[in-house]
């Protein structure tokens, strides 16, 4: 399997960054960057959304059937 690396830099490592501040969001964001450079590439949600759901819906008493 090939080893991920930067687009930019080639460096093989990445962390994630919580980040408050992108224009016109109301939530905060997880960015994916490059440990070397901080070149972003990618970008999820702060919360995990699956877990969310699962917790909603045991709370309303729906099987989601997983």
């Amino acid at each position: 399997m090939a080893t991920s690396r930067c687009p930019k830099c080639e460096n093989p490592r990445f962390e994630l960054v919580q980040n408050r501040n992108v224009k016109d969001s109301e939530y905060i964001l997880i960015f994916i960057q490059c440990t070397k450079c901080g070149s972003v590439v990618g970008v999820t949600d702060y919360y995990n959304i699956p877990a969310l759901l699962k917790i909603i819906a045991t709370k309303l008493n729906i099987d989601l059937g997983i």
